[in-house]
């Protein structure tokens, strides 16, 4: 087996493949002057079986590279190939919102399918989207990761998800750090007031980690985090898979009371503290 880096994971296909002990392929990546992606394996290839890492935060980009390394592995005669991608763009789309829209990665779905044979990911928005592949497509889970990395810096901690949604992120970090788990649930109490709260449990005088797959303005965590507060929460940390934080998010977070903001290598990010490379080595054995 050869891991054969995307030009946004390099350090994380490197990481996974000491972790593996298998070979790093060198891929040269550039641009021509309209813009449009090159690709070139640098090495011989003699494997029959490569592993593409390849994180998609500029998805497009991510997106087109990773078509474009198959065709090259496939020249070279490469018979297996597995796409994996940590942060699997486009992902969101998974359903009409509005008449008139595209399944995003419905159709995404149809073309991995036909060129790869399998694809791994890690906590996609919504576990629904394996129906549309029609190759095997494994969902790894990176929140014990986080569990793990916030573990000492609590003490008899609740963990909670934001939502109903993220309650099963809730549970997996709970699991590891053996504490009771809930999700927030919106109250209306008056037509412009609302209050935020843990639907089962308390969290006066409790430590706090609010956890879920992807903060993106961080608008919701930093109102929940604000209400928790009010109602006698104690230090509050903010986790997430995918640290996609738009524009001022973590201003947010912080202003709101959050006291640390951590995320994955999924998505490079200034809190990208935990690594997946071991998550994703572990699944390639």
């Amino acid at each position: 087996m050869i891991i054969v880096p995307g030009s946004q994971s390099q350090n994380l296909a490197y990481e996974v493949a000491k972790l593996l002990n298998e070979k790093y392929v060198r891929v040269e990546f550039k641009r021509f002057p309209d813009n449009e992606i090159y690709v070139r394996l640098l090495d011989e290839i003699n494997d029959d079986k490569a592993v593409i890492i390849s994180t998609q935060r500029n998805q497009n980009d991510a997106i087109v590279e990773s078509f474009l390394l198959y065709d090259a592995l496939k020249d070279e005669a490469v018979e297996e190939i597995i796409l994996v991608a940590p942060y699997l763009a486009y992902a969101r789309q998974d359903k009409k919102f509005n008449p008139g829209e595209a399944i995003s990665i419905r159709i995404l779905a149809k073309i991995y399918s036909k060129l790869f044979d399998k694809v791994i990911t890690i906590n996609p928005h919504e576990e629904h989207i394996k129906e549309f592949f029609t190759v095997p497509f494994i969902s790894l889970d990176a929140v014990p990761k986080l569990a793990e990395y916030v573990k000492d810096k609590l003490d008899n901690p609740i963990v909670l998800g934001p939502d109903q949604g993220a309650l099963r992120f809730a549970k997996s970090a709970a699991e590891v750090l053996n504490a009771e788990y809930d999700y927030l649930e919106k109250t209306r109490i008056t037509p412009t007031e609302i209050k935020i709260a843990p639907k089962n449990l308390d969290v006066k005088d409790r430590d706090v980690l609010i956890v879920d797959d992807i903060i993106s303005t961080g608008g919701t965590v930093a109102t929940a985090a604000k209400m928790m507060k009010e109602q006698g929460a104690k230090k509050i940390i903010a986790a997430c898979v995918h640290p996609v934080l738009i524009g001022d998010a973590l201003n947010k977070l912080y202003s709101s009371g959050i006291e640390e903001v951590v995320g994955t290598n999924t998505f490079s990010s200034e809190v990208s503290k935990v690594s997946v490379a071991e998550v994703i080595a572990n699944s390639l054995k």
